[in-house]
């Protein structure tokens, strides 16, 4: 039995001394965070799909192609009647996937009912007629999708989900026409996305320097002034990493081949030549979205740590070496390692799932007080935190409070079992005009070697 331990600084020597771990039971599971389709999403918001269809099989292929995630709840409806009764209820649906016939409305009444309380609607149809696919883009319908093949549902189950995705989504247009922009515009709103506009190359560099979160930009070849190359040659040469898709348009004609590869060289992504069909324009806008936010996911997946959500130690390694260079020189620059006392035997005696859940709640803590400071996951059970401008009290105090924190923690890890756990904190302060990353980093460590050599629990403030 792993007996409960007393919350001193230093090692308690009771039997199964696990100094800076304590055990128990918890009364039961209350409050356990549970992954299920309903919860509120990280967003803070709740994410309502809605599949009309009197078919459980097609209910039955696309509840399993979505894959259910933490906030996300997928209603289903098999007739007009029952759409009514959601829609009378007040639920805020994100996105729907309807079919035109249904038992009570054979001629797509459904699907109009939806368009009509302004849900972003998909249709997924047998219906093949291209009059009637016409009649309901023209509506304002997203998408018209036929069930003639398996290979549709995936898609139609991608896109229901990316009209909840394309609302964070912020799309530039560089356009001087103002009936080219208005077409554009409309059909990107359609499907979801928030629209800026430009006349010119100069509006754009200025929408490019104010707004960071543009993913996507349409550039048309013949503007007033610096034209569309000479814009996206400019873009390339000033946001060289910024990750940012670029479709080339124009109307110059067809038989002028170079241009869309001038294009492509001066660093377009993409390219269409006017006058184009606006689905075709929007999936080329999709797809270059997705190329983007791919690209975003591998470089989160390449800096940040899976298990805690923290930056990695080559992230942490890499900004710190940039931010000591840009620190002025009469500024003073902390390092603080962190270490969780005998993390070890937590994974000895609980079980590795147990000693996950402990970092995620360690590492959560030190989030909350240490935003924003830079902070990484650096090993398996240490942390470490750069800080700058703060003189060696201020940062002792600061880490003190943290080393407090997480004292006071109660971590339930699942069986039954509550723990706490202690942490031990090594600083090392800049006293001069010009210290290395190395130097921070090995008089961090030697702290807190002192600190665990001093009975752990504590904290432990070195300067150089």
């Amino acid at each position: 039995m792993i007996k409960r331990q007393q919350s001193n600084h230093g090692d308690g020597g009771l039997p199964y001394d696990f100094r800076g771990l304590k055990a128990g039971k918890s009364a039961g599971h209350a409050g356990v965070v549970c992954l299920y389709w309903g919860k509120v999403h990280r967003s803070g918001t709740m994410i309502n799909y809605l599949i009309l269809d009197d078919d459980p099989l097609v209910i039955k292929i696309i509840r399993h192609l979505m894959r259910a995630e933490e906030g996300e709840t997928l209603l289903t409806a098999g007739s007009r009647a029952e759409l009514q009764a959601i829609l009378a209820r007040d639920i805020p649906i994100t996105a729907a996937l309807a079919d035109l016939n249904l038992p009570d409305a054979a001629h797509g009444e459904a699907a109009g009912d939806l368009l009509q309380a302004g849900v972003p609607t998909l249709i997924l149809t047998s219906e093949s007629d291209d009059d009637i696919r016409h009649q309901w883009l023209s509506k304002g319908v997203v998408d018209y999708i036929n069930k003639d093949g398996r290979y549709w549902y995936p898609y139609a189950a991608r896109m229901l989900r990316r009209l909840h995705f394309n609302r964070n989504k912020k799309i530039l247009l560089v356009e001087d026409s103002v009936v080219e922009m208005a077409a554009m515009t409309s059909v990107l709103e359609l499907n979801q996305y928030s629209v800026l506009q430009a006349g010119s190359a100069e509006q754009a560099l200025e929408w490019l320097t104010t707004d960071k979160d543009i993913s996507v930009m349409t550039v048309d070849h013949q503007l007033p002034g610096m034209n569309g190359l000479e814009l996206i040659q400019t873009i390339r040469y000033k946001y060289p990493e910024r990750p940012l898709s670029i479709i080339g348009v124009s109307g110059v004609p067809l038989k002028h081949t170079q241009l869309s590869l001038d294009f492509i060289r001066s660093g377009a992504d993409d390219f269409l030549h006017k006058p184009f069909n606006l689905q075709e324009f929007t999936y080329r806008v999709n797809n270059n979205a997705q190329m983007i936010e791919t690209h975003l996911q591998l470089k989160r997946q390449a800096e940040n740590d899976f298990l805690t959500g923290l930056h990695n130690r080559r992230y942490f390694l890499t900004h710190s070496q940039e931010m000591i260079q840009q620190n002025p020189a009469e500024n003073r620059i902390s390092m603080a390692s962190l270490d969780i006392d005998h993390f070890k035997k937590v994974n000895d005696h609980f079980g590795h799932k147990a000693g996950d859940i402990v970092l995620r709640q360690v590492a959560k803590a030190m989030k909350n007080q240490l935003s924003p400071l830079l902070l990484a996951r650096t090993g398996g059970e240490e942390f470490s935190v750069l800080i700058p401008a703060h003189s060696q009290q201020e940062v002792s105090a600061l880490m003190e409070g943290v080393r407090q924190t997480i004292e006071q923690l109660t971590i339930d890890v699942e069986d039954g079992d509550v723990l706490s756990v202690t942490v031990s904190i090594g600083i090392c302060t800049s006293q001069r005009q010009s210290t290395d990353l190395n130097t921070l980093l090995s008089t961090a460590d030697e702290a807190l070697y002192t600190a665990k050599l001093s009975g752990r629990n504590q904290v432990v403030s070195l300067t150089v």
